[in-house]
C-alpha cells in the first residue's frame, strides 16, 4: 500500500492540473450592462472579479471598481486589462496553481489562447482538491506507521487494524506516539515535541472534514490560511519521503538484530553471548517475512516462511539451512528467517530478492555483514557483542 500512495508525488503532477478544478463556467458582464446591476450579482455571487464578455479573458471587471461608481455608467468603461500575473495555464500542477492562488487571490485559467476557467477561493472546495488532499493524508499516514516501527523496532502495518486488531492505532495515536519518539521526530526535523505538535495538530481533523464530504475551507475560508495548511502539508510529505527514500534507521535496525536458533537450545549465532557457528562460514540469512518493513499478518508470514523453505530445497538443494529467528534488541520485532551454508554471496542476494527483501545478512566467524541487494555491505559489527 505504502509504494502505492506514495506514487502520488508523480501523479500529483500529470494528473492534478488548474484545469481539473477551476471553474469552468464563466458567469462575464457585457460591456454594455450598467454597473448597479453587475454589482449587484458579483456581490450576490461573492465575485471580487469577472471577464469582460467577449473579451476573451484579456480584459477583467473589479468589484472594488464598481464601489462608488455611477450605477447607469456601462461596465465596460471599467474594465481593465488583465494583469500577467493573474493568467494560468491550465495544464499547470495543482502545486503551482494553488502557490499562484495564494499570491494573487484570483487567477484566469487558459488552454492556448482560449480562456477555460477561473480559480478563487471557492475552488478549494472542488471535490478534486479534497480528494488530492486525502490521498495526501493517507500516504503520509502509512508512511509514518512504517517509519515508526523502523525507528522503534515495533511492527505496525501500514494501514490500521480494525478496533481490536494490532495496530489499531487511529492517527490521532500515531502522532501522539511520534511525538514522542525522539529519534524520529528529530530525523522529520522537529527539535521540540511542541513544534512536532504545532506542525501536525490540525492533521486530523483535516483527515476527518475531507473523509466527511467537507472541503478544507470548512477549517478557514481564508485563503491564504487554507493554502498555508496545504503547504504544510506538502512540506511534511516532503520530510517524510525524504526519509523514506534515505533509509539510513533501516540500516540501523538492522545493525540492533540479534539471530538466534529456533530449536530449544537456542543458539545465539549473532549478538550478546553468540557461539560458535553450527554451520561453516559463510552464513547467509534470509527471511521472506515483511517484505521492505511492510508488516504483515502472522498467518501471511507463516506462508512465506514456508515458501522460502521449499524454494531453498529446490535451489540449493546440497546447502545446509537451519531455522533461525532475527529479532530486535531493543523492541518487539522479529522475524523467522534460514540460515544457508553453501551458498555464494550472488546467490543469497538473488533469492533475497525474489522475495522482496531489502538485504541479508552474512554472518562469519569473527562479524556479521549486513548487505543490501545492490551487494553494498551497509553495516559491519562482531558477531559477539
Amino acid at each position: 500500500m505504502l509504494e502505492r500512495s506514495s506514487e502520488i508525488d508523480d501523479l500529483a503532477g500529470r494528473i492534478f492540473l488548474a484545469e481539473h478544478f477551476c471553474s469552468s463556467t464563466i458567469q462575464a458582464p457585457e460591456p454594455s450592462e450598467p454597473v448597479g446591476e453587475v454589482r449587484v450579482w458579483m456581490e450576490l455571487n461573492d465575485f471580487d472579479q469577472a471577464p469582460l464578455a467577449h473579451s476573451a479573458g484579456t480584459q477583467v471587471v473589479l468589484l472594488s471598481a464598481l464601489q462608488g461608481v455611477s450605477p447607469d455608467r456601462c461596465v465596460a468603461e471599467l474594465a481593465i486589462a488583465t494583469p500577467d500575473g493573474h493568467w494560468l495555464d491550465g495544464a499547470a500542477p495543482m502545486q503551482q496553481a494553488l502557490a499562484a492562488l495564494a499570491q494573487r487571490q484570483w487567477l484566469l485559467v487558459r488552454s492556448g489562447p482560449t480562456l477555460i476557467g477561473i480559480l478563487t477561493r471557492h475552488d478549494l472546495a472542488s471535490p478534486v482538491v479534497s480528494a488530492y488532499l486525502l490521498a495526501r493524508l493517507l500516504g503520509f499516514e502509512h508512511g509514518l506507521r512504517r517509519l515508526y516501527g523502523s525507528f522503534s523496532h515495533q511492527p505496525l502495518p501500514d494501514e490500521p487494524g480494525l478496533p481490536g486488531e494490532p495496530g489499531d492505532w487511529s492517527l490521532a495515536m500515531l502522532l501522539n506516539r511520534v511525538g514522542a519518539l525522539k529519534t524520529l521526530r528529530e530525523a522529520l526535523s522537529f527539535e521540540s515535541r511542541t513544534a512536532f505538535e504545532r506542525t501536525t495538530g490540525g492533521l486530523v481533523t483535516l483527515r476527518n472534514h475531507l473523509a466527511h464530504g467537507r472541503s478544507i475551507l470548512s477549517l478557514s475560508s481564508h485563503l491564504p490560511v487554507a493554502v498555508e495548511r496545504i503547504d504544510g502539508l506538502e512540506q511534511l510529505m516532503g520530510r517524510l519521503r525524504r526519509l523514506l527514500d534515505d533509509r539510513e534507521h533501516v540500516w540501523d535496525a538492522f545493525s540492533a538484530t540479534e539471530i538466534v536458533g529456533l530449536d530449544d537450545r537456542r543458539q545465539v549465532w549473532a549478538g550478546r553471548g553468540a557461539a560458535v557457528l553450527p554451520l561453516p562460514a559463510p552464513v547467509h540469512v534470509i527471511t521472506a517475512q515483511n517484505p521492505h518493513e511492510r508488516v504483515l499478518e502472522d498467518d501471511v508470514n507463516r506462508e512465506r516462511h514456508c515458501l522460502l523453505h521449499r524454494y531453498l530445497q529446490m535451489r540449493a538443494p546440497e546447502a545446509q539451512y537451519i531455522e533461525v529467528l532475527g529479532k530486535s534488541c531493543s523492541g518487539p520485532w522479529a522475524e523467522a528467517s534460514w540460515a544457508i551454508s553453501g551458498l555464494q554471496l550472488a546467490e543469497a542476494l538473488a533469492i533475497a530478492h525474489r522475495f522482496e527483501q531489502r538485504a541479508i545478512f552474512e554472518l562469519t566467524d569473527a562479524d556479521v555483514h549486513v548487505i543490501g541487494l545492490d551487494g553494498t555491505e551497509r553495516r559491519r559489527m562482531p558477531r559477539c557483542r
